[in-house]
Order: structure tokens, then sequence, then C-alpha cells
């Protein structure tokens, strides 16, 4: 796939691969902190040419550059098909239409296992549990509507009130409970049904999140509130049967209780978010931010400025204009087919990522200008901790000062 634009020698072959984990926000590859492996990946690249050469794949050209045959173009065209087509359908998984397709099955069928479970048992939460995600398929169908007939905003009222609703009813029975005392009966069925429901209302609330934050839609963020709320709810449901087995009935009242609380809290947190928007203003939803996409992208951007602060240390990027080429060069993925395939060629806001890793290397301390862009001492000690810290996790099998692949000045 990375001749497929046309011919390239063993160098260009082999930035293909490291441009795959640039995309990822990871630049080690690129400088010292990178394991010794790079002889041992030329060396295989070279051995997978000659197979492809053997197999008329790959023909021979000179100054040790390789191009296609037309038996070759044929198998990279199969693979990018292929990339595109997987590529498409992880964008219909994006789309929240498809989230809220995925929401209506899900709910619906945890609805068919903890509905007999709850009957079975008589637990006050777990029947608590299975009226919320009956609920919740209903939800998913209006959420699904009013994405596609472009009524997201009165899809969120109604979200709001089952929400407020389901809390309100699962409140009374919570209550009513404590004053007409009954012990569920607990067997594997219960226990299997709520650990399920934890489990598989986790995955969908990460995904609701993820494509609600991504599409900006509040009625995603508020499902995906939901789901974590079952979550919640399944491990106060399974401490309530545990506590039944004790014979500690009172607890599964008080986890009911509870459940009803943090339903209704919810909804009147989301009330009041779509009361500020209801002046057809965005809702801020980066209090709704997942924590794991926070830190990778610290991560992203702390690789870039190390990087950075390492080709100014090795005298590769001089000036701050010799520097900015050369990160530009960097997070350019266009000349790479696979990743064009997969939809990755483009990333957005390149330029400002760049400009605030320049910043930041100022304000750490770590970098000074005069004519010339210099490394302070803070910022060699920087490189040289992470440095140590990439020796501790590869076991010490480093290179130091692993000259990076061909960028724009060679």
């Amino acid at each position: 796939m990375s001749l497929s634009d046309g011919a390239r020698n063993l160098d260009e072959i082999k930035e293909n691969f490291f441009a795959f984990a640039r995309r990822l926000g990871v630049f080690a590859p690129l400088y010292q902190h990178a394991p010794a492996d790079y002889d041992k990946l030329s060396l295989e690249l070279s051995q997978d040419l000659a197979r492809l050469v053997d197999q008329g794949w790959v023909d021979r050209l000179g100054e040790g550059r390789f191009t296609l045959t037309g038996m070759g173009h044929q198998k990279a065209s199969e693979h990018l098909a292929g990339i595109r087509r997987a590529a498409g359908l992880a964008r219909n998984l994006m789309h929240p239409q498809t989230v809220s397709k995925v929401g209506v099955a899900v709910h619906f069928s945890l609805a068919a296992l903890k509905l007999p479970a709850a009957i079975l048992s008589g637990s006050i939460g777990l029947f608590n549990d299975t009226a919320d995600t009956l609920l919740d398929g209903l939800a998913s169908i209006l959420v699904y509507l009013g994405i596609r007939f472009n009524r997201e905003w009165a899809v969120n009222i109604v979200l709001v009130v089952l929400m407020l609703l389901t809390g309100s009813l699962g409140f009374y029975e919570a209550v009513r409970r404590f004053f007409i005392p009954f012990e569920p009966s607990v067997d594997w069925f219960t226990f299997l049904s709520s650990i399920l429901s934890g489990v598989v209302c986790l995955v969908l609330g990460l995904y609701q999140r993820y494509v609600g934050l991504k599409n900006g839609s509040l009625a995603l963020i508020t499902q995906s509130i939901d789901s974590r709320n079952h979550v919640i709810v399944a491990a106060g449901v399974v401490t309530g049967l545990i506590a039944s087995l004790l014979h500690f009935p009172f607890l599964d009242n008080l986890v009911g209780f509870c459940i009803a609380v943090l339903i209704i809290k919810s909804g009147v947190e989301l009330a009041l978010e779509l009361f500020r928007s209801r002046g057809g203003e965005s809702p801020d939803l980066s209090q709704y931010a997942i924590g794991l996409t926070g830190k990778y992208e610290e991560f992203r951007r702390a690789q870039l400025r190390d990087w950075m602060l390492f080709m100014v240390d090795t005298h590769r990027a001089s000036t701050r204009a010799a520097l900015l080429a050369e990160a530009s060069w960097a997070l350019d993925f266009d000349p790479y087919p696979a990743l064009r395939a997969f939809g990755l060629g483009h990333q957005g806001q390149t330029q400002e990522a760049i400009a605030r890793g320049l910043a930041e290397l100022f304000e750490f301390g770590w970098l000074e200008e005069d004519e010339s862009l210099l490394v302070t001492r803070a910022g060699k000690v920087h490189l040289q901790k992470q440095t140590r810290r990439a020796q501790r996790r590869s076991g010490g099998l480093m290179k130091a000062g692993t000259p990076r692949q061909a960028g724009p000045s060679g």
C-alpha cells in the first residue's frame, strides 16, 4: 500500500509505519526514546520486499527504489478498498442515529433479561432498575426520531421528564418498602442479570458519551448519564442481593431508595442544562468529557512538545521557522495511502497544536531564543528524565540519538 502512490526507497516505505504512530500521537519512534529496533525493522522490510519481488508484485528500480507491478497495484487496491470499507463502518458507528438504534436493542434486551429476575426475586432495587431500562428503550426510540427529524430539543424534554418520573416512582416504592418489609429471594439468575446489566451499560454509556460529545448531542449525553446510573444501580443491586442472602433485606430497600434519588438528581441537573440552552444556545458539554479522552490528549500534546524539544537539542531545527517546518511535516499525513484510506489523512488544528507546543516549551523554561533556538539546562534535564524513563520501560535497550526518517530538510 505504501507503494501505491509511486516508487519509494526503503526509508520512505519505513516512514509509512512511523506515520501511523505519529497519527496516534506517539512520536517516540522518531527520537532517542524509541527502542533500538530500527535495524531489525529495516531488515524485516527488506526481506518482505524481496518476497514481494519474487511474487511478482514489486519491481526493483535503480538507487534502491521499488515500484509496484500491475499485479501489485491490484493487490494494493484490494487492501485499500478493504480499509475504506472498515473506515466507513466505523464512521457509521459514530453516527448519532446508529447509537440510538444500538441503545434500543440493548435496553429492550436487558429489560427482557432483568424483568423475570425482578419478578422472581422481588428485589425492589432490581425492579426499579428494570423499569428504568424499559423507559430507556423508549427513550432511545425517541432520540432516534428526534435526531432524524431535527427535534432533538423536544426529545431532551421528554427524556428528562421520563427520568424524573422513573425516579419518583422508584422513590415512592422504596419508601413504601421501609414500612412494608419484604425479603427478596435470590438465585444465580438474579445475580447474573444484574452483573451483565452493569457491564453492558458501562460499554454502552461510554459509546453514547463519546458520540454525544463528538456530535454535540445533549440527548445522547442524557442517555449516557442514564447508562452510567445503571452501572451504579447494578452494583447497588448486587450489594442488596448479597445482603438478602445474609438475611439483611433492609439494605435492598436502602439501595432502591438511593437509586431513585440518583435518577432524580440526574434528571434535575439535565433539566437545568436544558433550561439554560432554551434560547437556542449550544449547551456546555465540557463537564461531561470522558476522563480518559482528556488524558490521551495530554499525552499527545506532551509527545509532540518533547519531540520538538529533541529536534532543537540535536540541532535538526535551529530556528523557529525550521522547527515549525519540521513539525508541519511530521503532522502531514496526506502522503500515506493507508492513512488516507482510514480517513486519517487530514488532521484538524495542526498549526494550533504546533503553536501551543512551542509556546509551552518557552513557558516551561525548556527553550529559549536568541538568534537561534537553544535548549536550556532545565530542558536538557527534562529530556534526560524522559530518556531514562523510556530505558526502564524497554529494559535499557535504547539507541541514543537514533536519527529520525527523512523530513523536509532530509
